[in-house]
């Protein structure tokens, strides 16, 4: 039966061919920009149901080495770069949501990969011992891998664990409550509030397990989230994390009264961000320590492979920064949106989750 999966999934298999054809990866700005630094591949490890070691030569091949130490095959490097072209076209140019490239898969068979998707129970998609030239280390690294090629991905998933909850400062008739609810959009919404003077006023986080994520964190984390995922509540907003935060400190509702009242808002967000990515999930106590403590390779829309290693930690946290938004839930997903009463005051809640701008 062929193997069948999303760009996504896809992309997965691209970034193996290509890195392993190029036999390096440059490091990416805040922008997604290629820059001068790279690290070399001396070894990628991919495990299914047997594991598999990918090597490079002294002779421009790749040495394939099975769980048992023995070379399962011996193919140029060029041949990777080959079919990592022709993969990527077949990945750009189709159009269903799942689908099979029967090229891509007898080459894979070559190499000993039989799934579009190595099984993984952490955020690291890939393991790759790579040299660090600046700091002469080789450590095997495992990183997450985020792609241009299909629809964005989400950094933070959103489900009724990452609910927040608040209350309006100003009273409410039943009837207005009534007639809000009855908006079917939810910036429409908001604004009928912001037309009434009604600010939302944080609460709480509802569950107890992403506050104490949020606390650990920081311990001001849960009513800075609360305040800008306001912000993406506001009619004019464009959803994205760099704007609400700008938003946020300019309002400094934590009075912060340094030189740089930005950089403090942004440093919190960052924080969010980079442990959201590396390990940080809402249902699941954290307690600091990284899945993918490599980082994140991008796959851009041009084929090209740019890595954020963690050993540049600003230049993880400014890529994170500067590509993701705020996504708003159905209003019939998670108690989205809607007003409701409770202890003699008027509430509603709003759900976090977000995704990459692409």
């Amino acid at each position: 039966m062929a193997l069948t999966g999303n760009k996504g999934e896809w992309s997965e298999i691209y970034a193996l061919f290509r890195l392993l054809g190029d036999g390096k990866v440059h490091a990416g700005d805040a922008n997604l920009n290629k820059l001068d630094i790279y690290y070399p591949i001396l070894n990628i490890i991919r495990e299914e149901s047997k594991r598999y070691e990918y090597k490079p030569d002294v002779e421009q091949n790749i040495v394939v080495i099975d769980e048992d130490g023995n070379e399962y095959a011996r193919i140029p490097m060029n041949r990777f770069m080959q079919e990592s072209a022709d993969l990527l076209d077949e990945i750009k140019t189709n159009k269903q949501r799942a689908f099979a490239i029967p090229q891509a898969e007898t080459f894979m068979n070559e190499i000993g990969a039989t799934k579009l998707k190595a099984p993984s129970k952490d955020k690291a998609d890939i393991h790759i011992i790579i040299h660090d030239m600046r700091t002469n280390m080789k450590p095997l690294l495992g990183f997450s891998i985020k792609s241009q090629l299909g629809s964005a991905s989400t950094l933070l998933n959103a489900g009724e664990n990452t609910n927040i909850t608040y209350r309006l400062d100003k009273p409410l008739t039943d009837d207005d409550i009534e007639r809000i609810n009855a908006i079917d959009k939810h910036l429409a919404r908001m604004e009928a509030l912001q037309d009434m003077g009604v600010k939302l006023r944080f609460a709480c986080i509802e569950d107890e397990t992403f506050n104490n994520n949020l606390l650990f964190l920081d311990m001001c984390m849960p009513e800075f989230i609360a305040s800008c995922l306001v912000i993406d509540s506001l009619p004019n907003s464009t959803s994205t994390i760099k704007e609400a935060v700008e938003t946020v400190a300019k309002d400094n509702p934590f009075n912060f009264t340094g030189k740089d009242t930005l950089a403090f808002y942004e440093h919190k967000m960052k924080v969010l961000l980079l442990d959201a990515a590396l390990g940080m999930t809402p249902g699941k106590e954290w307690k600091g320590r990284y899945d993918a403590n490599g980082g994140y390779l991008v796959v851009k829309s041009d084929g090209d492979i740019v890595c954020y290693h963690f050993y540049n930690r600003n230049d993880v946290e400014d890529y994170l920064y500067n590509n993701t938004r705020f996504e708003r839930a159905s209003r019939s997903r998670h108690h989205f949106g809607s007003l409701f009463r409770g202890d003699g005051d008027v509430y509603m809640k709003l759900n976090l989750q977000i995704r990459f701008i692409k």
